[in-house]
């Protein structure tokens, strides 16, 4: 009896060490400080990410470049600040062809709500843009006026500075990287939208991945991020907002834009997401007036608009 009574009491310390351990586990914060004063990649404040399921409210200041697009009457997508004219975002965002349908909010976590606010005064698609695979799907606003840099809660984002050697000789970044998206869109499939900005922590996929493969197309110019077993993602809404890598000179970095996928937060899909990278050429040539391709000026697609909602894809 007294050897099952001592059996019994290591066991039930052992259980709530291992409950300890999780809490510890799950409450973990990993902070990501940097210098301020740099041009890009670096908020006024700190990112501070929580390891929780589903992700958690971003801070005030912490992801300037972010910004909410209201299209239209009410359609959401998110978007990058790249320069202080120019946003970048996913081409399927782009369901109207009059540039003023396009209203931009920087500056705050609150959605549709800016410390500045800007439309657009030209849309540029990628001229390769597939709406049926999402291949390609990229697109660039230039605001009607530059927004005010000095703005404590206005940050560009670092643009990826990567060799066509190192794309062409496997994934970039790493397999294995935690990232982190952030957007306005619904909690879960289906559901309702957050007011405030929400950020989540994934991590790159192996475009052989049973989790990618389903979805991928062309792993050259997508990439797969999520988490094993999911429960963490991005969702409806979140179309055309970023996915940041902090790099080794502690500034967060665009390796992607938030794309498609199958549901949410499904174990058995990742998300997909424009490769960033891979654009390198076509976003530096856009905004300086190089690209032989032309501003978004056709009448919208209706077969785009009904992808939009399609059931497939997410976004």
């Amino acid at each position: 009896m007294e050897v099952f009574q001592i059996r019994l009491i290591s066991n039930i310390w052992l259980l709530l060490v291992l409950i300890l351990l999780s809490i510890v586990r799950s409450s973990h914060q990993t902070v990501y400080s940097c210098n301020s004063s740099v041009s890009c990649g670096c908020s006024k404040n700190s990112a501070t990410v929580t390891r929780i399921v589903g992700g958690q409210d971003a801070a005030s200041a912490t992801w300037g470049w972010a910004v909410s697009l209201r299209i239209g009457t009410g359609n959401l997508c998110g978007g990058s600040i790249i320069t202080s004219s120019w946003v970048i975002t996913a081409a399927h965002c782009i369901i109207s062809q009059t540039p003023s349908q396009y209203t931009i909010y920087a500056g705050s976590t609150t959605r549709w709500v800016g410390t500045q606010t800007r439309t657009a005064s030209n849309i540029f698609v990628h001229p390769s843009y597939n709406s049926a695979t999402y291949i390609n799907d990229i697109a660039l606003l230039k605001l009607s006026s530059p927004l005010s840099m000095t703005d404590p809660y206005v940050s560009s984002i670092c643009m990826p500075l990567v060799s066509q050697a190192t794309l062409s000789a496997g994934e970039w970044p790493p397999v294995g990287t935690n990232v982190v998206a952030v957007g306005w869109g619904t909690l879960s499939q289906g559901g309702s939208l957050p007011t405030t900005l929400r950020q989540v922590t994934v991590q790159t996929v192996a475009y052989q991945a049973p989790t990618c493969t389903p979805t991928m197309i062309n792993w050259a110019v997508q990439l797969c991020a999520g988490v094993s077993g999911g429960g963490k993602d991005t969702c409806q809404g979140d179309s055309g907002g970023p996915l940041m890598m902090f790099s080794s000179s502690n500034q967060w970095v665009l390796i992607g834009v938030t794309s498609s996928g199958r549901g949410c937060a499904d174990a058995a899909y990742s998300g997909m997401y424009t490769r960033v990278a891979a654009f390198q050429d076509w976003i530096n040539s856009t905004m300086n007036g190089t690209y032989p391709s032309k501003a978004y000026t056709s009448k919208a697609s209706i077969y785009s608009c009904l992808l939009l909602v399609g059931f497939w894809f997410f976004f």
